[in-house]
């Protein structure tokens, strides 16, 4: 009966329930819509250093990371990489090599970076999703790939003959001539302006080493189980390998991080606080404007638990329906601005371009987001009925119906 009682109460008086229930939905859509940009950059920063260059762990000779020369790489068949593959953590294991050289055209040069993308287990999606004009290199037709940025720079185009001169491994001198087959984005302009992609055995002719590599690239399933994988790798590979998670070997970008979640929780803090008055407001709004009614039902004989429980259960549903308002409009934002990222302009584009990352904000659209702050706002929701609760515990019948 009182379920069915805090039901019909609810609808008696639209205008309230519906003021209740939008209040709800806009603290839900603002606090998920602002964590989800948030977040959105966070992964986005993320994203385009860790698959783009270091992967979320490294294994490499002991001492490559603090002398990062030929020298200092491995060879493949001395790494057990199949049992790293077998690791319940582990999705995939890439091999990395890469090495700086000069490139030109005529009386243009520029240092450049070289990377070796290991073709047999397939054409690697990140690099051929990013391919903005020309073709797929071949392997063994001293071909390759060039970022946008250094085409430009060495005025190179796709069919011409670039000159590569560098050190090989060991000391020895390499050089060679490369087709360009095609132009690369990878949405980090600073490596647009460096970057050179070649097939693993062509890279490995040219600096005179086959079978060497600077580095395994592994990704996780789980990224928050970084060091639990780490000590497993550890073990597997020995004394004589470093194995480095991506915050030791990029800790300007685990603080960049720490600082924007810090950022957040701040703006999170303000943001409850807020949204905390606003539901208070409507709760006290409700409280007062039932008192008489209230009143009445207790003087003909309801008690005091039974007006609560009514109380509550109203709030509890009307609560409800503003979370899944609040999600049901949020969502359709959120997966819109993934798929749309906004796209910043101007001196603060340029800024964050400097530090290596794309200019775009792009939502993210973890589910968990609208779940964990769904949650808060319920929780706010219900220690706010503490207030009726109390209200109604101190009524008295007589005065109430004197309003």
């Amino acid at each position: 009966m009182i379920v069915k009682l805090a039901w019909k109460n609810i609808w008696r008086n639209r205008r309230r329930t519906v003021i209740t229930i939008s209040a709800i939905a806009f603290a839900v859509l603002f606090a998920v819509g602002m964590r989800s940009m948030q977040q959105g950059m966070e992964e986005q920063m993320l994203e385009s250093i860790v698959n783009n260059n270091l992967g979320y762990i490294q294994v490499h000779n002991k001492g490559f990371w603090d002398e990062q020369i030929l020298d200092n790489g491995f060879y493949a068949s001395d790494v057990p990489i199949e049992k790293i593959k077998n690791l319940e953590e582990v999705i995939a294991v890439d091999k990395k090599l890469e090495t700086g050289t000069l490139s030109s055209t005529g009386a243009v040069s520029r240092g450049t970076f070289i990377m070796g993308y290991d073709q047999s287990k397939g054409l690697p999606e990140k690099i051929t999703k990013n391919i903005t004009a020309g073709e797929f290199p071949e392997v063994g037709k001293q071909e390759i790939l060039m970022g946008e940025e250094l085409a430009e720079f060495i005025n190179a185009q796709i069919g011409d003959t670039i000159v590569f001169l560098g050190q090989g491994y060991q000391g020895a001198t390499a050089a060679g001539l490369y087709t360009l087959a095609g132009t690369i984005d990878l949405h980090v302009p600073e490596l647009n302006r460096v970057i050179v992609y070649m097939t693993m055995e062509d890279l490995q002719e040219y600096i005179d080493a086959p079978e060497l590599l600077t580095a395994l690239l592994i990704d996780v399933k789980h990224p928050d189980k970084l060091d639990q994988t780490k000590k497993e790798i550890q073990a597997i590979v020995g004394e004589n390998y470093e194995v480095m998670t991506w915050p030791e070997m990029d800790p300007e970008l685990r603080q960049t991080l720490d600082t924007s979640a810090a950022k957040g929780w701040i703006m999170n803090f303000i943001l409850y606080m807020i949204i905390t008055f606003v539901m208070f407001g409507t709760i006290l709004m409700a409280t007062q404007e039932r008192k008489y009614e209230l009143g009445v039902l207790l003087a003909i004989g309801m008690r005091k638990g039974k007006s609560m429980a009514m109380v509550v259960i109203e709030n509890i549903i009307i609560n409800f329906m503003g979370v899944i308002v609040g999600i049901a409009a949020v969502t359709p934002i959120a997966y819109y601005f993934h798929a749309n990222p906004i796209v910043i302009q101007g001196e603060q584009a340029e800024m964050i371009e400097n530090f290596g990352f794309e200019a775009v904000i792009p939502f993210s659209t973890d589910y968990m987001i609208a779940v964990n702050h769904a949650s808060i706002v319920l929780v706010l929701s219900v220690i706010l009925l503490l207030y009726p609760v109390v209200s109604i515990r101190k009524l008295k019948p007589i005065e109430a119906m004197k309003l």
